[in-house]
């Protein structure tokens, strides 16, 4: 994601393992291409035509399973973080391991989002709807935001279904109460309570990364770059998840410099290493573009700022293997 991002990359079971095993394959894919040029320009050398046609034959096959998927089925995986499955882990933003500790956001109650931040600067001003919070509706809101830190998925959808009741303006209860059905994988349900987030407060930026990610899931990537881009504008203090979600779309639908782009900025204003899934997708980017060194530098970068990822055992294999390979 990002339950969302923060502690988030949120898509199929167990989102760590499943998102890094789907790039691991891609970059198995690209090693395999990059031994197989090598292999037919031997054959070529030797102008042995049966295993040249050989050659060329299986490289028109792999070559197209490289670049970015455009389209597919809810059902495959996509990169990863903080895109979840229905997995309660991939609820929580401590799903890659510990992360660093921060100061808590401005408002409070944006403690338990996917993609809260801490304030830079000046702290911002709260706006009245979350002043006029009536004392029940956010006593439900907390009560919500505990069980889910206790993966308690469905107490805390009814705790937060109470509060948005009690108080339909509340857009952190909304953004939340999504996050909460993505993570049990009710997609359509998820998109309803980040809509109401967005109808409740047409300029909260949560809103569109909770309607954003739904996108990713459910693989619509135009609607998830332009949601993602509407965030952007609205709050650029939310860059580390806006860009991401940008170079994810942009990833699918094979616009590899934007979505390196992208996801470098992600990275760069990634200070605390709340999204260290951006670099993975700069190494699945890379894979795809042939890079294998660079790919190779970014799989460690993951390593060192995720080192109790639950994913760290295959990305530490898949590193060996690229490291193995011989110089380009």
């Amino acid at each position: 994601m990002e339950t969302p991002v923060r502690k988030s990359a949120r898509v199929v079971k167990s989102i760590p393992n499943s998102g890094v095993l789907w790039l691991m394959s891609r970059l198995d894919m690209g090693l395999a291409y990059a031994s197989l040029l090598k292999h037919c320009g031997r054959i070529m050398a030797r102008l042995l035509t049966k295993e040249l046609a050989l050659c060329v034959f299986a490289a028109a096959v792999l070559a197209p399973a490289l670049p970015a998927q455009q389209s597919g089925s809810a059902s495959s995986t996509t990169p990863g973080w903080p895109l979840h499955s229905s997995a309660p882990d991939h609820a929580l933003p401590d799903a890659t391991g510990p992360q660093p500790v921060t100061a808590p956001p401005m408002d409070r109650d944006e403690s338990c989002l996917l993609w809260a931040v801490a304030a830079a600067g000046p702290e911002p001003t709260v706006k009245a709807a979350t002043l006029e919070v009536p004392g029940k509706a956010r006593a439900e809101y907390k009560k919500g935001c505990s069980e889910l830190r206790g993966k308690k998925l469905d107490s805390a959808e009814t705790h937060l279904r109470k509060a948005v009741e009690e108080y339909p303006k509340y857009s952190v209860a909304w953004v939340l109460l999504g996050q909460v059905l993505e993570a049990g994988n009710h997609m359509e349900e998820a998109r309803g309570a980040c809509a109401k987030a967005s109808g409740a407060d047409a300029e909260y930026a949560p809103a569109y990364l909770c309607l954003a990610d739904v996108a990713g899931q459910l693989h619509q990537w135009d609607q998830m770059q332009e949601l993602a881009d509407r965030a952007l504008k609205l709050d650029a203090s939310r860059s580390v998840y806006g860009h991401f979600y940008c170079a994810m779309a942009q990833f699918h639908l094979n616009q590899l410099a934007a979505a390196e782009r992208n996801a470098q900025e992600s990275v760069d204003a990634d200070h605390l290493h709340h999204l260290p899934q951006a670099h993975l997708l700069l190494a699945q980017i890379y894979g795809t573009k042939h890079d294998l060194h660079r790919a190779a530098e970014q799989l460690q970068a993951y390593l060192a700022a995720a080192p109790n990822a639950q994913d760290a055992g295959e990305v530490k294999k898949k590193l060996a293997a690229l490291e193995s390979q011989p110089a380009q």
